[in-house]
């Protein structure tokens, strides 16, 4: 990667910010990582400091992590803030600010990885829509999709999920199902940057018709013109809702 990332990472306690840090070195992903040990002194940092990534935890004596990001001004998508912490009950409210990240204490290498590598990846389909967006463009309503039985032509808007089958994907728009011949990533390609969250490796949601999401049940519920689908959600992979 040319450029390295700026992160700053906030929470009370030495320990926790000493394995933090350890842990972001061992990516290689990072230029730069500053520490602060409370909501103050991370404003404080920050007036000479601008981060990509905020690693944020939750709970703190004096201000919560919560009442930091609400002081924040975001430009062009940063920081992005990764709520770390041992209490998953805040996690409604990190979807509710539009947190980029939720990790829970103690921090997974892969699970850490992961995120860094997700938030380069949106910041790079940033910058490449901000040029785009200077260039003449044909509106595009529907995406093309070959079937077994012929071509699709699909408005994006109707769909509620795309679920990996193999090499395959089938995209259910609550009326009707369709097995296509494209893989999963290939077809996020054809979807609209923004609207369609990708949850893993076997899903991607329509985030316009999500009406419940059951943490305790794992389980997402879509509705679409009176027709309602609830589906299963590892985990694991929860959390990667808390970017809408």
């Amino acid at each position: 990667m040319e450029h390295k990332l700026n992160a700053l990472v906030v929470d009370d306690e030495e320990s926790a910010r000493r394995l933090m840090v350890k842990l972001l070195e061992e990516t290689l992903f990072f230029d730069d990582i500053r520490l602060a040990h409370s909501v103050d002194s991370a404003l404080i940092e920050l007036k000479n400091f601008d981060p990509d990534l905020i690693f944020l935890d939750i709970k703190m004596p004096g201000r919560y992590g919560i009442e930091f990001v609400n002081e924040l001004h975001f430009v062009d998508g940063k920081p992005g803030i990764v709520f770390v912490t041992a209490y998953d009950q805040y996690a409604i409210q990190a979807i509710k600010i539009q947190a980029f990240d939720y990790l829970l204490k103690p921090v997974n290498r892969k699970e850490l990885k992961e995120c860094i590598e997700k938030y380069m990846s949106s910041r790079e389909e940033q910058l490449s829509h901000q040029v785009q967006k200077h260039e003449p463009q044909l509106k595009i309503s529907r995406i093309k999709v070959n079937t077994r039985t012929g071509t699709v032509f699909i408005n994006p808007a109707t769909i509620l999920f795309c679920r990996a089958e193999g090499n395959y994907t089938t995209i259910c728009t609550g009326e009707k199902e369709y097995l296509c011949s494209l893989n999963l990533g290939r077809l996020k390609d054809q979807l609209p940057q923004s609207g369609f969250i990708r949850i893993g490796r076997s899903l991607i949601i329509n985030f316009e018709f999500i009406t419940l999401l059951d943490r305790k049940k794992s389980a997402l519920t879509l509705v679409r013109d009176n027709e309602s689908v609830t589906l299963k959600i590892p985990h694991q992979h929860l959390k990667d809702l808390d970017i809408m």
